[in-house]
């Protein structure tokens, strides 16, 4: 798991990097790689709510371990 303060990259992070979020389990962070794969990438935070078992309450959880860090689109 993640210690309060570090934050995983999810455009580039692995399957296993996402799993330390809190609230992201295999399933979810299998489903973001697979995403960012066809769609190029997040944009923005709440793009993340296109991936099936992420709703409003699950991205308020996980938003403070997540970043966004530039894309090449």
């Amino acid at each position: 798991r993640l210690l309060t303060g570090e934050t995983v990259n999810v455009n580039t992070a692995t399957a296993q990097s996402l799993e330390r979020i809190p609230g992201i389990g295999e399933v979810i962070a299998q489903r973001i790689v697979d995403y960012r794969t066809a769609n190029g990438g997040f944009s923005s935070p709440e793009e993340l709510l296109n991936i099936k078992g992420i709703g409003p309450k699950t991205l308020e959880k996980i938003s403070p371990y997540v970043r966004l860090d530039e894309i090449d689109r």
